[in-house]
């Protein structure tokens, strides 16, 4: 009598659990029909997230997808930063020391933008080597590797510019050899890292311009270039996807079939694989060697 009362309740329990997950399948479900319906939104996020590749080193494969998580982070965490920074020379350092210190997950936040960033510069790096001994750059994907190089200097000066920012002595002893390298740049390299300084020395100009660079300019650049990239991605698909494998393949055994058909036609077969003189059906040399024997 009382064994049973307390298998009845987690019998209950269980069959509550059961009815709230079917219900709340049934709405995801719901909700996703819906917007399919409306918007397409399945089908396009389908299109974009699968996409074949060999299985012979798929993991190489899986590096633009972390590029491409690298640079969310960068965008994520940035804008996050961006409610403390203070743009000044007065106050920079200031600021990131108070993120640092007193605001809520400031340190976790700019530990990822900091970390992130580096393992972007990394991993981007290691993208392009794959696509660069892979063949990747060969037609139809001409096109999409320079986007990629474009790319590259873009995520360059991205890391570059925010070095700066935090305004303390190794982003500013940095940012002055950077500039004085640049400077030499032929025609108008001086004229640019005059410009980029706003002066002649690193001041409170020279941290204004480089925030609107690192923050609002090169983001801005960036993320359509990013749109393109992809999108020429999946119209030629990964270089050595299983379809262009199969492609080259069908195309190799044809030619293989017809050299063979023309390397035989000259011994006195026809077309139709019947000789001329016997009108026995050709079998190759081998058999019709096997046959004589």
């Amino acid at each position: 009598m009382f064994s049973g009362g307390p298998e009845r309740k987690r019998r209950s329990e269980r069959r509550m659990i059961g009815r709230i997950r079917s219900q709340a399948l049934e709405g995801g479900k719901f909700v996703t029909d819906w917007m399919e319906h409306r918007t397409g939104i399945v089908s396009i996020m389908e299109h974009f997230l699968y996409e074949p590749v060999p299985k012979r080193g798929a993991w190489l494969y899986t590096l633009g997808s972390a590029t491409l998580f690298c640079i969310s982070l960068q965008f994520l965490t940035g804008i996050l930063l961006l409610f403390y920074y203070v743009p000044t020379t007065d106050h920079a350092w200031d600021s990131i020391n108070y993120i640092m210190e007193e605001a809520y997950f400031g340190t976790l936040i700019r530990g990822i933008h900091y970390w992130s960033a580096n393992f972007l510069l990394v991993v981007i790096g290691l993208h392009m080597a794959q696509v660069f001994f892979a063949g990747g750059y060969k037609a139809p994907r001409e096109l999409n590797w320079v986007i990629g190089v474009v790319l590259l200097l873009l995520v360059i000066l991205l890391a570059f510019t925010g070095y700066l920012l935090r305004w303390d002595q190794d982003g500013f002893w940095a940012s002055v050899v950077g500039m004085k390298i640049g400077s030499y740049s032929p025609f108008v390299g001086a004229s640019t890292i005059h410009f980029l300084m706003g002066g002649d020395v690193i001041g409170p100009a020279t941290l204004s311009r480089w925030f609107a660079l690192h923050v609002w300019l090169l983001p801005a650049a960036l993320a359509p270039f990013i749109g393109i990239h992809l999108y020429l991605l999946r119209r030629h698909g990964v270089f050595g996807s299983e379809f262009e494998y199969s492609d080259r393949l069908a195309k190799l055994h044809e030619r293989q079939r017809l050299e063979s058909y023309e390397r035989y036609e000259g011994d006195g077969y026809e077309e139709d694989g019947f000789r001329e003189d016997e009108g026995e059906p050709y079998t190759g040399r081998r058999d019709r060697a096997d046959r004589e024997e």
